[in-house]
């Protein structure tokens, strides 16, 4: 099999059905694992942050999902096996499950953490570094509708448990890659709004408007980041976060591990 027929034999498999439209969502981005491996592999050293985090309130208790993290710090190790720098953005709700991935599976890995309040002070300081970045990727990251509010799956407004990381996303003009399973994630903003709106329950209000210049669809978030790392570093290559109960359980203690609705 040709090299880019295998490609897109893994980008298939990623997106493989659950119940949420994945395949149907995955159609209109299909090529985005390759140009996004090829955009990583070409960079010369690569220099990258990997946002994630999404916060469900209704949990009990609340946590941010697992679904997410555990993608990131995998893409973060691809980045730092290709010789270049990684680091892993998210905000004060998220950060328990976002750090508890990162002390497992990459220890040693910066963390950038949001604040809510005094997000603005907090992005003007980070924003001339962001601006010098090869590539801005978000891996299951919620990112704002029409109305330019984070919604969930249910259509709920989170804004009030979200910092506005699509503002450092956005900026600079680094390469942008985009992972999501539901529509509602940054970089879905590339599907057609139309599509979002057939196939997501509530795709209409809650479809994310912010694009990439790659976008990877998965049936859950962490498959695709699986994908790329097998692209960009090899088949071979030992993979960072081995579905352990360790692994597992340093996550699980802090946030949802569950695929129910967020």
């Amino acid at each position: 099999m040709h090299i880019e027929e295998t490609i897109a034999e893994l980008e298939r498999v990623a997106a493989r059905e659950v119940g949420r439209g994945s395949e149907a969502l995955a159609a209109p981005a299909a090529g985005g694992l390759l140009a996004a491996a090829r955009s990583l592999a070409s960079a010369t050293a690569p220099d990258a942050a990997v946002l994630t985090g999404f916060f469900i309130p209704g949990a009990e208790p609340p946590a941010a999902e697992t679904d997410g993290p555990l993608g990131a710090v995998q893409l973060a190790a691809a980045v730092r096996l290709l010789g270049g720098r990684c680091r892993l953005v998210t905000d004060e709700p998220c950060a328990p499950v976002v750090e508890a991935a990162v002390a497992t599976a990459t220890p040693g890995l910066p963390v950038d953490v949001a604040p809510l309040r005094g997000y603005e002070e907090w992005a003007a300081a980070l924003l001339p570094r962001y601006a010098r970045l090869t590539h801005l990727i978000a891996c299951e990251r919620v990112g704002p509708g029409v109305d330019g509010r984070p919604r969930n799956m249910r259509g709920e407004d989170i804004s009030a448990h979200t910092a506005p990381l699509d503002r450092l996303y956005a900026s600079g003009s680094a390469f942008r890659i985009g992972i999501g399973d539901g529509g509602n994630e940054l970089g879905m903003g590339r599907l057609p709004a139309e599509l979002v709106g057939r196939v997501v329950a509530s795709g209409e209000r809650i479809r994310c408007v912010v694009g990439a210049d790659a976008l990877l669809v998965g049936g859950t978030s962490n498959w695709a980041p699986r994908s790329a790392w097998t692209v960009s570093t090899g088949p071979r290559t030992p993979n960072p976060s081995p579905a352990s109960p360790n692994w597992l359980g340093q996550a699980g203690r802090c946030g949802w591990l569950g695929r129910r609705p967020q």
